[in-house]
């Protein structure tokens, strides 16, 4: 939730904003007529990345407030998207928790998005929870819509809770942020630890260092949105890309300022204020081949899939960050169409 007794409207969450060009004096002006719940033009143009939270130094999360004001309006995207979304992603059967043994490792609702099977030694001994009734309902944020979202999260939290686990993994960075940074806020307390999947390869790669062979390889990194409510995990990641010989390149579009990879979910997140989704993809893959990578490294399946086909046409591999740890040890890929 926004806090207004950290927000000084010093404007510089607008000012960095790499999709709305504002200058200072108007960003702290704009962001004033936000908060006063004045109507301001330039809402639809909004990517809903999250970067201005991160971009706060006071810890305001004005990106909160920003996600209020679209909900109110009502118009960021059409209600028949929010409709069609919420019947896709709405569980068809009763929940039953399932019997656990060992550490959970939650897939969300991503699984079909994934470019290989899980197998092998790194998610062997792992309980895999996955389906509807896990989605995160992150992914209405990017819709103008932060109530569907927080409604499902105390429900969410007990399924997960049911389980019976101390620890639960979650490879979406949507959960992990949702369990790890709303949760808290909200007043939520879990009676597991939510652990992102960087520290669980970390934790594995340390454990059998022995078995690592460097790739060689340099890559980009495509961060996700959602990395911007938990940026505390990023060394971790450069942590796990030394462990098996990776260098991430150094580029424009990283970490604090990142890009947004250009997924429109076929359509859904275009709106008439903003529809510059192509462009993203191009500076995201262009980016990376001009700042030396051979290939692109994902965290999202849906930030591959926003971009796999322009950097198959662009000469970059792609992989996601725990195919890469699979490889270094040894492991062969499969896909699951074979």
């Amino acid at each position: 939730m926004f806090d207004e007794t950290r927000c000084d409207l010093c404007g510089d969450c607008l000012a960095r904003c790499p999709y709305i060009h504002f200058t200072a004096e108007a960003s702290a002006r704009e962001f004033r007529k936000l908060l006063n719940q004045e109507k301001v033009d330039w809402l639809k143009k909004c990517v809903t990345c999250f970067a201005c939270n991160e971009f706060c130094s006071k810890g305001a999360r004005p990106f909160d407030l920003i996600v209020s004001a679209m909900e109110a309006r009502g118009d960021y995207v059409e209600a028949e998207r929010i409709s069609s979304c919420r019947t896709l992603f709405t569980p068809k059967t009763a929940f039953e928790a399932p019997k656990v043994k060992g550490t959970v490792l939650s897939l969300c609702a991503i699984e079909p998005n994934l470019p290989f099977a899980l197998e092998g030694p790194l998610f062997e001994g792992l309980t895999i929870v996955k389906g509807r009734h896990y989605f995160c309902n992150v992914l209405y944020l990017h819709l103008g819509n932060e109530t569907i979202m927080l409604n499902g999260l105390k429900p969410l939290a007990n399924k997960y809770a049911s389980l019976g686990a101390e620890e639960i993994v979650f490879m979406h960075d949507d959960c992990y942020a949702l369990m790890a940074n709303f949760a808290p806020r909200y007043g939520i307390e879990l009676p597991f630890r939510p652990i992102h999947i960087f520290e669980y390869l970390l934790n594995y790669l340390k454990a059998h260092k022995t078995d690592i062979r460097a790739l060689n390889k340099r890559v980009a990194y495509q961060r996700p949105c959602s990395s911007r409510f938990t940026p505390w995990k990023e060394p971790m990641l450069d942590e796990i890309l030394r462990f098996i010989g990776v260098e991430r390149v150094v580029r424009k579009y990283d970490r604090e300022n990142s890009l947004c990879c250009g997924q429109d979910l076929n359509g859904m997140l275009k709106r008439s204020g903003n529809d510059n989704f192509s462009r993203y993809r191009d500076l995201n893959v262009g980016d990376a081949i001009d700042h030396g990578a051979e290939a692109m490294v994902f965290l999202c399946p849906m930030c591959l899939d926003a971009l796999k086909e322009k950097c198959r046409r662009s000469g970059l591999e792609t992989y996601m960050i725990y195919d890469l740890c699979r490889m270094a040890l040894g492991e062969q890929l499969h896909s699951k169409a074979s």
